[in-house]
This record gives structure tokens, sequence and C-alpha cells, in this order.
């Protein structure tokens, strides 16, 4: 709701008052907490200070103020007259507080206050006007509102081109429109998906290779970690062979972007896992060599101690994820022109295979909590009910947040409820947390599998295997920042034989998918705690069953 303050001949403390007060008002309204309402209105009144020095009511005599929700998201406009300024302004605080100077020691704080808030802040100037919007409260689930939003919207386009205008119309809109948008944005993950691939596997495992103060108990978490991935993989395997999303869906690419070579077999696989020259896999982006390369230069470098060369291999990381980022920007875009050009071209049945994918997502997430449930019990007779009761703190807020990072502070306290030694879980829960992720390898093997059913790939056994070791050196070195998992799915993609194409269904579905994946995730780094922790009797079972 939208609220206009009159500026009195140029006194503009009454009129900040009564802004102030109706932001309080309509946030209280809104059911905000006391902390959350506290914080948006220091950040209001600073702006609104930064704004109202710089105002010009030569014009206009007053300001207005918005109150609204966007996507779950509670978001503050203020839009004030005045010229362009440097709304953040310089924070250095001057030494001296002598009379002449406090005014600039004033601003000098204000603008502290102001950049300490810059993540829920943004200033632009347009038509003589300064506007700050303020996001008082960020929803867990505003990415999940938008995105569905988004793919409804296009669905509804896509529909509305198909049934409503001439082929010849529709097929211009989605060529000309549609599609290059959708390939310039795949153009920016293919040149990201090798550097980003490469380094963050050297980076994982070269931090591996001095791992002698906690071999004992590394040792048996690294086997557990290892032995749920691979029993992840085999679940998702098994779920598309048996529901095999996807197929009879004749999906066709905006170009062909990947060439499936010839049929090789197993032995031939394994003969050409190690490439014979350095810099061929890299320029031509085979994704199985360069992962090999990857795990042989990683466990080296770790081997080697060369501390210099892994922090030089994080830092690239770090600049291809940040390029990565700025590819990222334009997701909703991507999302919406993918989805409505799928529409275009295959109509409902490749939205019932959508469809399909989902729930064989949710079919084999299931089935893998059952697993952790009877591994714990078989391996160390304790009670699978007991763990997921105990759990279920961290479970809510891996749902609510969508972040296995968010739930460690939950973790670990949930394991102090089971009895579980901390000797143990602050090395489990972090380190799970970063490699372990075994909900992943279903997520990568639904989604790389229901698009080769979708384009008509055929993957032959010995490509399967190769994918299935793929999967897990992704799974494990993938890092937990925006746009990873895209980066890996491409790479899978690629090694696959599938047009990126599919990435435009991936992002259309990450968000749904991950009110599942995560919980899932975090239910499996508390079982590889339990089954570790009674390996080296670290649990006090009387505790547990309390």
């Amino acid at each position: 709701m939208q609220q206009k303050f009159t500026v009195n001949d140029s006194d503009s403390r009454e009129a900040l008052t009564g802004a102030l007060g109706f932001i309080r008002e309509k946030l209280g309204e809104m059911k905000l907490n006391e902390k959350d309402i506290n914080r948006a209105e220091l950040m209001c009144e600073e702006s609104l200070l930064t704004l109202l020095k710089r105002a010009d009511f030569s014009r206009l005599k007053h300001f207005a103020v918005d109150v609204r929700k966007s996507f779950g998201d509670v978001i503050i406009d203020l839009r004030v007259p005045g010229d362009d300024f440097d709304f953040y302004g310089n924070a250095e605080v001057p030494y001296r507080s002598d009379d002449d100077e406090l005014q600039e020691t004033q601003e000098a704080v204000q603008s502290l206050l102001l950049r300490s808030f810059s993540r829920f802040l943004r200033y632009k100037h347009y038509r003589r006007f300064n506007s700050v919007r303020i996001k008082a409260l960020l929803s867990n689930y505003s990415g999940l509102y938008k995105i569905l939003t988004i793919s409804f919207l296009a669905v509804v386009t896509g529909f509305a081109l198909r049934n409503f205008f001439q082929e010849s119309v529709y097929m211009a809109v989605n060529d000309n429109i549609f599609a290059p948008i959708r390939t310039v944005f795949m153009n920016g993950l293919k040149m990201c998906a090798v550097p980003v691939v490469l380094f963050s596997i050297i980076t994982c495992l070269s931090g591996m290779g001095n791992a002698s103060g906690i071999r004992k108990s590394g040792g048996r978490l690294l086997k557990y970690i290892l032995l749920f991935q691979v029993v992840s993989t085999v679940i998702a395997f098994g779920l598309m062979y048996v529901f095999r999303p996807g197929a009879g869906v004749e999906m066709i690419a905006s170009k062909v972007e990947t060439v499936q070579g010839e049929s090789v077999s197993l032995m031939g696989m394994l003969m050409n896992l190690v490439p014979a020259n350095l810099i061929r896999p890299l320029l031509e982006g085979d994704m199985l060599q360069i992962m090999v390369i990857a795990v042989i230069l990683g466990i080296s470098v770790g081997m080697a101690g060369a501390k210099i060369l892994r922090d030089v291999f994080g830092e690239l990381t770090a600049v291809f994820m940040r390029a990565t980022r700025i590819f990222m920007i334009i997701v909703p875009l991507a999302i919406f022109c993918s989805v409505a050009s799928m529409t275009i071209t295959t109509g409902v049945d490749t939205l019932l295979s959508v469809l399909g994918i989902i729930l064989t997502l949710i079919a084999g997430y299931i089935l893998l909590n059952i697993f952790f449930c009877i591994a714990v019990k078989l391996r160390t007779g304790l009670s699978p009910f007991v763990m997921l009761r105990k759990s279920m703190p961290m479970i809510i807020t891996a749902f609510s947040t969508c972040s296995s990072i968010a739930t460690i502070p939950d973790g670990m306290k949930c394991c102090d409820d089971m009895g579980i030694s901390q000797k143990i879980y602050a090395l489990s829960i972090p380190l799970c947390t970063s490699i372990c992720k075994a909900a992943f390898p279903i997520t990568f093997t639904v989604f790389t599998l229901s698009a080769a059913n979708m384009y008509g790939v055929n993957l032959s056994a010995s490509t399967m295997i190769s994918l299935a070791f793929s999967i897990i050196v992704l799974t494990i070195s993938t890092p937990g920042l925006p746009g990873a998992c895209v980066i890996a799915m491409s790479a899978l993609l690629t090694q696959a034989g599938c047009p990126l194409d599919f990435i435009g269904i991936v992002l259309s579905l990450q968000a749904i998918e991950d009110l599942f994946n995560t919980p899932t995730t975090c239910m499996g780094n508390i079982a590889c705690t339990i089954i570790a922790a009674d390996g080296g009797n670290l649990i006090n079972k009387g505790k547990y069953n309390s």
C-alpha cells in the first residue's frame, strides 16, 4: 500500500516521523516479529534521512512510501524527488569530532550503516526521483513462488501462441525471441562448465591430502559417505529403468549442440579414461576425461602438500563461479523462454513427462530415506524411529530453508540429543554437508537420463557406467554455491550427448526438487554420523533411547 507524505516549508521532520509510523503499522499488520520490524525501521530511517538531505521539493511537496508483499518477501519502496547522488557516500569517519566536523562525522556513520545493510537495499535514480527498495523480510519460499509463477506464465504463453496463432507466427516468435535468449544462457553455462568442474574437483580432493589427524574417524565417515552415494545412484538408475520418465516425448533441440560418439565397449571406455594429452579433453569438452585429470591432480596436490597451488585452484573456482552467477542473473528470463519454447514445440506430452520426473525424484528420496533407516538398524541395532523423531528440528529447517549449510547448527544439536560424542559430530556434520550430499546422485541421475529419454539419446552400457562414476565424483566436488548444480548438470548432459536445452527444465524444477532433496541429504548426514559413531563407541545408547 502506497502512502504520500507532504513536506511543509522544507521541514521534513514531521513527514519523516509519519512515514516511519506508517511503515511500522503496516509491518505489524503483516505479522512480522519485533526484531524484523526494528531492523526494517532502522533501514528506512537512515535511507529516508539520506534521501531527504538531497531532496528537491521545488516541484513536488511530498515523497511516497509503499509497503507490500512480493512472492513472500516484504518490500518497502521509498521515492523522493531529487537529483542523482552517491547514496552510500563516504564511510570514512574523521579522527576529530570538533563542532565544525560533527556533521561530517554523522554522515560517515550514516554511510557505514547503509553499507552494512547493502544486502537489503537497492538505490536507483530515475526521472528526477531517487528511489530505495528495502527488503524488510526475505521469505524462504520466494524463489519457489517466482519460479512457479514464471513457469505458469510461460505455459500459458506457449499454449496461447500455439492455439490462437498460425504456425508461422508462433514458430517465428520461438525462433527469433525464445530460442536466441535460451541459447545465450546455455552458451554462458558451457563457457563456465569445464573450468568450474576441473578446479572445484582439484580443490576438493587436494584438501583431503593431509587428513592424518582424523584418519580413524574420517576413514569410517568417508567409507559410509561413499556407500550412501553408490546406493543413491543405484536407486536412481533402478527407478529410471522402471518408470522411464520422458520416454515417448520427441523433444527437438534448438540446434545440434552435442554429437554422440560411437558406442564403445567397457574395456574401450576404461582404456580411454586417462587421456594421452592434457589439453585435448579441455578443448573438446570430454567431461569424463576432465574429471579423471582433476582427480589425479587433486590427489597429487594434496599428497605434495602444495598449499599455494591448492589456494590458487580455490581462487580460480571462486572466479568461475562468480562468472556463472553473472549468467544466473537472467535465470528467470531463461526459464520463461525455455518453458514457453518447450510448450510451443512439444505440447502437453512434455508437461506430463515433467510431472513424471518430479514424481520419480520424490520416489527416489523416499527410498533413500528408507535405506538410511535400515542401515542404522542393521549396523547399530538402534531404532531409526528415534533418529527420525530427534532429527525433526533439523528436517524442518532443511525444508523451510532448502539449504543444508543452514542446518549445520540444528544437525549438531540433534546429534548431541542422541548421545553422539562431539568428537565425531563436530567433524561429521560439516564434512558430510560438504562432500556427502547423499540425495544429489538421485537428482543428477534422474535429470540426465530423463533428458536422454526426451531427446531420444541411446546410452550404451559403457556410457551408463561412466555416467555413474561422473555422478559420484560431481556429488563430492560440487560446491554449495548458487549455480553449482546447474554447472554439474551441464557437464553430465554433455557427457551423455544430450542438448543443453534441457537445463531450462532443470531450472524450472529445481526449486520444487530442493524441498525434498535438502531434508533427504540432511538425514543422510545424521545416519552416517550415527553409524560412524557406533563403530568407534562414540555414542551413548542410553541417551539415544531416552
